[in-house]
């Protein structure tokens, strides 16, 4: 871990509620899994913490598989990257990472030309912003699922009989 990704880390875990659930992932052997997991009110999501030397970042084709799979599933995470020159912070979702690798934080005038989710000076902001968007992307994806079964026991594979009490099926 370099030093400014280490301080990035630092300032945000300094910034989370001290009931939310957060570990640093520390995976020399690659994969693409992110550099930290977190957990707050039942959501969880995953970040990327991202240094920015100049407007490119880089992002592994491992890191991009992982967080577009992620994404893919319906799962929540993120890339918080953070530029060496400059105060912002930009917060970008887990499907954005080939967009990172080819563009990084370029601005179009109006703002990078990867869709950002958030940016802004400070951790304040950042830490219920992420936890709503996760909190969003999962409603909505349960919503937009088909859940066969749903609220319905015959054959959900439940494991209860029609009286509630469990049932493995297998005659006594």
């Amino acid at each position: 871990m370099s030093q400014p990704e280490a301080l990035l880390w630092k300032n945000l875990k300094q910034s989370l509620p001290s009931h939310w659930q957060h570990q640093r992932i520390e995976n020399r052997a690659g994969g693409g899994v992110p550099d930290v997991f977190m957990c707050a009110e039942g959501i969880s999501w995953w970040v990327e913490l991202k240094i920015g030397k100049t407007s490119a970042i880089k992002v592994s084709a491992f890191q991009h598989a992982w967080n577009y799979a992620h994404h893919r599933a319906g799962g929540s995470s993120f890339y918080l990257v953070s530029p060496l020159e400059g105060p912002n912070l930009y917060l970008f979702a887990g499907d954005q990472g080939k967009n990172l690798m080819t563009h990084g934080i370029k601005s179009n005038g109006s703002g990078p030309v990867v869709p950002c989710l958030w940016s802004g000076s400070g951790f304040g902001d950042l830490v219920p912003k992420m936890l709503a968007i996760a909190r969003e992307r999962l409603s909505k994806y349960m919503i937009e699922s088909s859940w066969v079964g749903v609220g319905d026991q015959s054959g959900s594979g439940s494991g209860l009989d029609d009286s509630g009490r469990g049932n493995s099926g297998l005659d006594s």
